[in-house]
């Protein structure tokens, strides 16, 4: 970058003289404009007086034209808010697309997120309106019966006392006595699981029922089979006669590995719930950018202002004079100063 600052020696050279330059007076000053041979002899004077005048001047326009950038300020700047490093820096472009990407993120990540959400609460009331977990309870204890009895597994834990008496589709409205015999009758639920097997394999139940509207709870129940049970369209596991069908077992296997017994209502409530998860992982890859983005604006800000300061701190000033013929046909001095960055 290079700024070039012209002044006018006759100029400064009288201003100069009626400041008081050493051996100019008053009277000096008054007679020196019709004085060709005063101005002659004290040609090299004013000369000098230009010269560090300019000199002066230049400085000063270089420190208001290009004031030092501190890095640390700069990259705090952009990181607090991507874009304000790089107007600080006079990087207009730069700033705008900064400013640009952080506002898409941001919409991108409050819509995104949003509508996650909903979808969430689109599943979750699916699951309070289609999963009961009367009736999950109701198959583990004919499910107890059966491994005691067709299997020979030893089952020590109690049958679940089945509370029936609340609505599962809407739990905002029960009351605390409610809530507790539901916790209850879990607890009871999963002492039976963790005794009980698959008659195919023989392996143990691999998880338990989570407690009810846990986290757990909502993505267990359309993930493994054990849980298919509680849906309202499984079918029918014991007949009016009390013998049980093929149903009692929702991990029987079918031609292909199908699992035979599972109704189409898990699959279905099993997709919505990882659709509105995979949206949610969208909604948080998007809050990553984010912070990517203040990262970045901030590097960037900090690295163009280190890279203009270290600029700044070779800046050089060469004055320079001539002597010209100012308007009134007289000799006179005209000093130039050249800066360099």
């Amino acid at each position: 970058m290079r700024d070039v600052l012209k002044v006018n020696g006759w100029l400064l050279a009288v201003l100069i003289m009626l400041a008081g330059v050493p051996g100019a007076s008053a009277q000096t000053a008054e007679r020196a404009p019709s004085d060709l041979r005063y101005r002659l002899m004290h040609a090299d004077r004013m000369a000098v007086s230009a010269t560090a005048t300019a000199t002066a001047i230049a400085i000063a326009t270089a420190t208001a034209r290009a004031p030092e950038r501190h890095p640390a300020a700069a990259f705090a700047l952009s990181a607090a808010l991507p874009g304000a490093g790089q107007a600080w820096n006079r990087q207009w472009v730069k700033a705008a697309v900064a400013v640009a990407v952080e506002t898409a993120l941001i919409t991108g990540y409050v819509v995104t997120r949003r509508r996650g959400l909903n979808e969430e609460d689109e599943f979750r009331a699916f699951a309070h309106e289609d999963w009961s977990p009367a009736r999950y309870a109701a198959w583990i204890n004919d499910y107890r019966v059966y491994l005691q009895e067709e299997i020979g597994t030893n089952i020590t834990a109690p049958p679940v006392d089945i509370v029936d008496r609340v609505d599962y589709s809407n739990p905002g409205r029960w009351s605390a006595a409610d809530r507790a015999a539901v916790d209850e009758m879990f607890d009871q639920i999963r002492a039976i699981e963790r005794q009980s097997v698959h008659p195919e394999t023989g392996a143990a139940f691999s998880h338990q029922i989570p407690d009810f509207a846990d986290q757990q709870y909502y993505e267990l129940i359309g993930k493994y089979f054990q849980f298919a049970p509680g849906w309202y369209d499984y079918p029918d596991w014991v007949t009016m006669d009390g013998m049980f069908t093929q149903a009692i077992d929702p991990e029987l296997s079918g031609q292909g590995g199908t699992k035979v017994n599972v109704s189409e209502t898990f699959y279905t409530y099993a997709r919505d719930h990882a659709h509105a998860q995979d949206i949610l992982r969208t909604a948080s890859r998007i809050s990553i950018l984010f912070i990517v983005n203040h990262l970045a604006a901030g590097i960037d800000a900090a690295v163009t202002a280190r890279i203009r300061s270290n600029r700044a701190s070779v800046a050089t000033v060469s004055p320079s004079v001539e002597m010209i013929l100012a308007p009134d046909g007289l000799p006179a001095p005209r000093a130039g100063v050249t800066i360099r960055f």
